[in-house]
């Protein structure tokens, strides 16, 4: 009797572990996403700004 109460509590502390570790994983990969954007646009206007410097300077 007391081995089922464990072995469930076990599992519940399992499934719990999982949908924290799932969590976890979904705001790290939103994360990196942002970063991807953030330097794709930064990157964008680094170029468009030697693009100016270069056609200013002689």
């Amino acid at each position: 009797m007391i081995r089922r109460f464990y072995a469930g509590l076990g599992s519940l502390l399992l499934a719990i572990l999982r949908g924290i570790l799932w969590v976890l994983l979904g705001i790290l990969k939103l994360v990196l996403a942002l970063a991807k954007i953030f330097l794709l646009m930064f990157g964008l206007v680094a170029r468009l700004f030697l693009a100016f410097v270069r056609a200013g300077t002689p």
